[in-house]
């Protein structure tokens, strides 16, 4: 419910903004524009409200350092004979393995 209120105090703020900027083009003051305290304190208020409650209040954290597999980085992209996994040389491989036999060394 707090995230919902955070987010209509942005909105509230950018309409208000908005609002305010077109007054002082109509008032030819545009050269004087500042943002005034009531729409900033509604700013900050409405930011810290969608921070604590829509990010930290979720708990929904995922670890970004766990992998599925428990292999190094070395071990996961190791490829013994240099081939790259795709590109001309994977798409020609079936044609010239008909003509000339299998050419890898591995094997």
């Amino acid at each position: 419910m707090l995230k919902v209120i955070g987010f209509l105090l942005l909105l509230h703020s950018t309409i208000s903004l908005i609002r305010y900027r077109k007054h002082l083009i109509y008032k030819d003051m545009a050269d004087q524009y500042h943002i005034p305290l009531d729409i900033l304190l509604e700013i900050i208020i409405g930011f810290a409200l969608n921070l604590f409650f829509g990010v930290i209040m979720d708990k929904r954290f995922v670890n970004i350092h766990e992998f599925p597999h428990k292999k190094t980085y070395d071990q996961a992209f190791q490829r013994l004979n240099f081939r790259q996994p795709c590109g001309r040389g994977g798409v020609l491989q079936s044609v010239v393995r008909d003509k000339i036999g299998n050419f890898d060394i591995k094997n």
